[in-house]
């Protein structure tokens, strides 16, 4: 589900704006990540670093549903032993990059906490982030002069 903010139409353009904007920013962002580091190295400790902490707290969430919620129906199940060792992989790789190059780790890790807010307040609307959401859509409305919603 998007932002309704991604949906507004330029009044005098006729043109999705705001989509536009934040496309190529965001491409221009990922191409300049992925073209900064010097060597192949480097982008696969940019890109494991934060993909270790997801696989990690999806191996913690087998883990707590096992024992939250043992009794619903599971396609398989496997043994509890393997998720406790690959949760503890996942944490020791973290930690070895974090030890390995605390400042690029630290601003992945950044970006990844950066998201979490964007994330509650627009995607999951019935969080706290909303309100402020709001406001900050209400102002890019009025930058922006989009009026319409493109439907």
């Amino acid at each position: 589900m998007m932002p309704t903010l991604f949906g507004l139409v330029s009044k005098k353009s006729k043109t999705p704006v705001t989509s536009l904007t934040f496309l190529v920013s965001f491409l221009g962002s990922c191409s300049f990540v992925c073209v900064w580091p010097s060597n192949i190295g480097d982008l696969i400790q940019y890109v494991g670093f934060l993909s270790w902490i997801f696989w990690g707290l999806c191996f913690v969430a087998v883990i707590v549903l096992r024992y939250k919620l043992p009794d619903i129906p599971r396609p398989f199940k496997i043994p509890l032993i393997v998720p406790v060792v690959a949760a503890l992989t996942s944490l020791y790789l973290i930690i070895g990059s974090l030890y390995a190059n605390p400042l690029i780790s630290g601003a992945w890790c950044l970006a990844a906490a950066i998201a979490v807010p964007v994330y509650y307040g627009y995607v999951d609307n019935e969080k706290m982030c909303h309100r402020w959401m709001d406001k900050l859509t209400g102002k890019l409305l009025h930058y922006l002069d989009a009026g319409e919603m493109n439907k």
